[in-house]
C-alpha cells in the first residue's frame, strides 16, 4: 500500500513540475495583441570580424514577432520588451556589426510577422539562461529558460584536434596500433553533432599532419566552417 501511494505521489509530482515548466526555446507565446516566437538560441565567438572578449561569448537569440491586431502596430523598441539573465546577473543587448539581420525594433503592419537576431555578450562559462518577455500591450510576463546550442569556433576546433591526436596516438602503438585504430573507427561526434563523418577523418589528418598547433586549429576551423559548423544557423 505505501508502495502504491508513494508512485501516485511521484506521479502527481511530475505532472506538477510539467504544468509549471516555462516556454524554452521553438515555443510561440502570445497575448491579445502580439505573438513572440523564441526560434533559436545560440553561443558563438566569432562571427566574421566580430570576436568575443576573452572568457566571454557571444548569445544570439532568433526570435519572431508578429502583430495580432486589426491595425497597425506602432515601431517599438522590442529590445525594451526582454530581459536575458543567468546566475541572478541580467545582460543588455550587444550590437555587432558582422550580423546581418538584428532585429532590436519594428513596426507591425495588420498581421505582420518579423524574424530577426538580438545578440548578447555573456559569460562562457554559462550554459542556462532565462529569457523574460513582457508584452507591451498586455504587460503579460513570459520567461523562455534555455540552454543554447553550443556553435562555439574555439570549443569545437579543440575538440576536434582532441580527436585526431587522439587516433593518431592509437596508430602508433607498436603492432596492433592500425588495427586498434580501424576499430574505433567512428565520427568525431560533439554533444550529438557529427562534426566530423568517419570517411573524411583520414583526409582531415593528412592535411592537419606536421602543421604547427596553430596551423592545425586553422585548418580545422576552415573545414568546420565549409561543412556548416561554427556559424549562426
Amino acid at each position: 500500500m505505501k508502495g502504491i501511494l508513494l508512485a501516485i505521489m511521484i506521479l502527481m509530482l511530475a505532472a506538477a513540475t510539467a504544468c509549471t515548466s516555462g516556454p524554452t526555446s521553438g515555443d510561440r507565446t502570445s497575448d491579445d495583441a502580439h505573438a513572440f516566437l523564441l526560434q533559436s538560441t545560440q553561443i558563438i565567438d566569432k562571427i566574421e570580424e566580430d570576436i568575443a572578449p576573452e572568457e566571454e561569448t557571444f548569445l544570439v537569440i532568433k526570435y519572431q514577432i508578429e502583430n495580432l491586431q486589426s491595425q497597425p502596430d506602432s515601431t517599438r523598441q522590442w529590445t525594451d520588451q526582454m530581459i536575458l539573465a543567468a546566475n541572478d546577473e541580467s545582460y543588455d543587448p550587444t550590437l555587432l556589426t558582422s550580423l546581418d539581420d538584428q532585429l532590436w525594433e519594428t513596426s507591425l503592419l495588420p498581421n505582420e510577422t518579423r524574424t530577426g537576431y538580438l545578440a548578447f555578450t555573456v559569460p562562457e562559462d554559462i550554459s542556462d539562461f532565462k529569457l523574460t518577455l513582457t508584452f507591451p500591450t498586455s504587460e503579460t510576463e513570459v520567461t523562455y529558460d534555455f540552454r543554447p546550442i553550443d556553435k562555439r569556433v574555439s570549443i569545437n576546433v579543440d575538440y576536434v584536434l582532441t580527436r585526431l591526436e587522439q587516433i593518431e596516438r592509437t596508430k602508433r602503438i607498436p603492432l596492433i596500433g592500425e588495427l586498434l585504430a580501424s576499430f574505433s573507427n567512428s565520427p568525431v561526434r560533439y554533444l550529438g553533432t557529427i562534426l566530423v563523418p568517419k570517411d573524411e577523418i583520414s583526409d582531415l589528418m593528412e592535411q592537419t599532419e606536421n602543421l604547427g598547433e596553430d596551423a592545425q586549429k586553422q585548418v580545422i576551423e576552415d573545414y568546420l566552417v565549409a561543412h556548416g559548423h561554427c556559424r549562426l544557423e
